[in-house]
């Protein structure tokens, strides 16, 4: 229990010290292969991971290792949500959709045309938690946290992007909507 409270005590302070993404161009397949490899090697080992990939995507404007972590969440907590004998699949899919846009309250808003979906097959969220998913200590798990969505939603969120979730039992869908890099400016003489 000691330990327990450590990690939570641990996860809390990560949480608020969170620094500001360094943002830079990003190739988002990179990041996804890291993270799949990383999951394989570990607590996705007895998973299949599928890739289905938009070759044209354009590089994305974040931070490489805070989009990293963000996926390893998704991806640990699909393959922890899995049968633990037989696994499951998890698919990683990209592609770009040139209509999305996000508005914020004050009428600002901006495309967000880089779309990251980790897809399980697994036996999705409960009924119970699932509009509340992204809030602090909102676990579906016996001994989570309620912390690890919530900071994939606050990185998310620091990049100017978008997180949803669609979870029917057998297929949960969690997208990310991410900022495209900007485009070099042409020099003039």
């Amino acid at each position: 229990e000691t330990r327990r409270i450590v990690k939570l005590l641990e996860q809390v302070e990560q949480f608020g010290n969170l620094s500001a993404p360094d943002r830079r161009e990003v190739n988002i397949h990179d990041v996804l292969d890291r993270a799949r490899r990383s999951a394989l090697l570990g607590f996705g080992a007895h998973m299949r991971i599928h890739e289905e990939y938009d070759p044209s995507l354009p590089m994305a404007w974040g931070d490489p290792d805070q989009l990293l972590q963000v996926v390893l969440n998704l991806v640990k907590n699909a393959s922890e949500a899995a049968d633990p004998i037989n696994g499951g699949h998890i698919t990683l899919h990209t592609y770009y959709e040139h209509s999305f846009r996000l508005r914020r309250a004050d009428g600002s808003g901006q495309t967000l045309p880089l779309q990251i979906e980790i897809i399980d097959d697994g036996p999705g969220l409960p009924e119970a938690i699932k509009g509340d998913i992204f809030d602090p200590f909102v676990s579906g798990k016996e001994n989570g946290t309620g912390l690890g969505l919530a900071l994939v939603s606050k990185i998310i969120s620091d990049h100017d992007g978008w997180i949803s979730v669609d979870s029917v039992p057998g297929r949960t869908v969690f997208r990310i909507s991410l900022p495209r890099a900007p485009r070099a400016k042409k020099e003039t003489k």
